[in-house]
């Protein structure tokens, strides 16, 4: 019985021996996951490029590492390199490690993240540091409405003005004030001219000529009595005498001193520029006349909402002067030409004024009614980001997930963009903190570096946003270094120990210098080139030289 009872202890102390033994030496055992767990990486949020395997600060800008989420995520053996690529350009890819184009450490793509390139992953404590909100698109019609303002104008076509063929002086004054209304027919003015007097004095003497000759047996004696005759009351007419009053000098024989101008319509006198007894000379401006019982209201229409309109669209007008009511009009004609400055297009109303009521210079809101713009998926302004030809908006994938992706904008209205292409009615868009994932997907392609450490969130705020570019920028006085060159550069004063070489950014292609040394903006070492391949470089990347 003892014996038995032994080898029962001795077989379960081999038994618990074994599982021990599995337990602590077995491969997949959480000591094993904890020794395959130490190659944590840690990058830089400005240099992204860098990529170190211990905590501490970026050698180039001295920003806290933060770690490469999912670096550490391991299942049996190392993770599989599907492929490595160039930090700056996610398309330029290579099957071994190595440098890129731009001299920097090529980037392992991992095969848990490869399969969705340009995919970024943010856990859900990072999305709310980042303040990252998403929205779903709907398809809707545009607000097709032109909401402008405008200002009403004389109507050219009914602008007049009063001068005279002669000189002289101002002998009588009918109108005595600007905004004086005339009729068709009025006298305006009564004009004193010495030349005047001669040419009625010549057309007298010429009737005389032509009576005492009209006998003559001698035709060309008797027809140049009638010519002379012709003469003179051609150059009467020419100095706006009328008909009649030349028929009233034949009978007569009476010289009239004065010359009467008379207004050629109904209207109202909007400048007054002459005063009874002044001294005019022929040609000068006395007064200007205008019917001002149609007004044009020139409106200003951006040339981005110049699609809404027509010739011919309605539109509802409100002025100061009378609150609560709306006018109606319509377009009558869009201006072929564009003002470079204010970018917009002169638009013309015509407004029938008949009981005065408007005034010339009166300040109007106008809405004028556009064309159907069609029902499109919109998304806001704000969620855009604009990359020279390209219109980036992040779609969010779900579970964390977001992809820039390249969309087609139409029309624009009330903040808000019509997508003809690149996206669909329900999906979700980023409309905050998308320049960060835009960014990140760009240079990472899906190996995000963002963290949900606060200590990571603090690195962020000691960064300022370049409002022009979207990029996080550190502000250093570095930037204005000599060594980068503005304006046409000159090589060879920049080469002073004359041998032929110089150093060059690969990614500031205008830092220059004679030495060895960093980039003032980006912190990268220098790189060699002869005079020849620095001026290849520049020419390649559109900076001018000094031949």
């Amino acid at each position: 019985m003892r014996n038995k009872n032994i080898i029962i202890g001795v077989l379960a102390l081999a038994l618990t021996a074994a599982l021990l033994y599995i337990l602590v030496f077995s491969p997949n055992s959480d000591d094993h996951m904890l020794v395959t767990a130490d190659g944590q990486l840690y990058t830089c949020g400005m240099h992204p490029e860098l990529i170190l395997d211990e905590p501490g600060n970026c050698p180039i800008c001295g920003m806290n590492l933060t770690p490469i989420r999912g670096n550490n995520q391991r299942t049996s053996g190392e993770r599989k390199i599907l492929y490595w690529r160039a930090p700056m350009n996610p398309n330029e890819v290579y099957d071994k490690p190595g440098k890129s184009r731009m001299g920097m450490d090529l980037v392992p793509i991992y095969e848990d993240e490869g399969s969705e390139t340009g995919v970024v992953t943010i856990d859900g404590t990072t999305q709310q540091n980042m303040n990252l909100k998403t929205v779903a698109i709907k398809v809707r019609k545009l607000n097709a409405q032109v909401i402008t303002n405008g200002i009403l104008e004389i109507d050219e076509r009914n602008e007049f003005v009063i001068t005279t063929k002669v000189g002289g002086w101002v002998e009588k004054l009918y109108v005595n004030y600007t905004g004086q209304e005339v009729k068709k027919g009025e006298k305006l003015i009564d004009i004193y001219s010495p030349e005047l007097v001669a040419a009625q004095q010549e057309y007298i003497t010429a009737l005389s000529y032509a009576a005492s000759v009209m006998n003559s047996s001698d035709e060309n004696i008797a027809a140049s009595g009638k010519e002379l005759t012709n003469n003179s009351i051609r150059k009467l007419e020419l100095l706006d005498i009328s008909s009649l009053e030349i028929e009233r000098l034949r009978k007569t024989k009476e010289i009239n001193k004065y010359v009467t101008l008379y207004a050629p319509f109904d209207g109202t006198v909007i400048h007054k520029q002459v005063t009874e007894g002044e001294k005019i000379n022929s040609g000068s401006p006395l007064l200007r006349i205008a019917d001002l019982r149609n007004l044009w209201l020139m409106a200003d229409v951006y040339e981005y909402e110049l699609s809404k309109i027509k010739v011919g669209s309605a539109a509802d007008i409100r002025f100061n002067f009378l609150p609560g009511k709306i006018f109606k009009g319509k377009v009558s004609f869009i201006y072929p030409t564009l003002d470079s400055k204010t970018r917009t297009v002169k638009v013309r109303i015509d407004m029938p004024n008949y009981n005065n009521e408007l005034k010339p210079s009166m300040f109007a809101t106008i809405k004028i009614k556009g064309e159907d713009l069609g029902n499109y998926p919109v998304v806001p302004e704000d969620a855009i980001i604009r990359s020279g030809q390209n219109n980036i908006i992040i779609l969010a994938l779900g579970e964390g997930k977001f992809r820039p992706v390249d969309v087609k904008l139409g029309n624009y209205a009330d903040g808000y963009y019509q997508v003809l292409d690149g996206l669909t009615d329900g999906n979700k868009i980023v409309t905050s903190a998308q320049f960060l994932i835009d960014s990140e997907s760009n240079l990472r392609a899906a190996l995000t570096k963002f963290t949900s450490s606060e200590e990571s969130n603090d690195d962020m705020s000691d960064l300022k946003m370049d409002e022009s570019t979207g990029d996080y920028n550190k502000e250093t006085e570095e930037l204005k270094s000599p060594l980068i060159r503005i304006g046409t550069i000159d090589l060879e004063s920049i080469d002073e120990n004359k041998d032929g070489k110089l150093y060059q950014d690969i990614m500031d292609w205008n830092v220059i210098s004679d030495e060895p040394g960093s980039c003032p903006i980006c912190g990268m070492k220098l790189r060699e080139f002869t005079i020849d391949e620095v001026k290849a470089n520049l020419n390649e990347h559109g900076f001018e030289y000094k031949n």
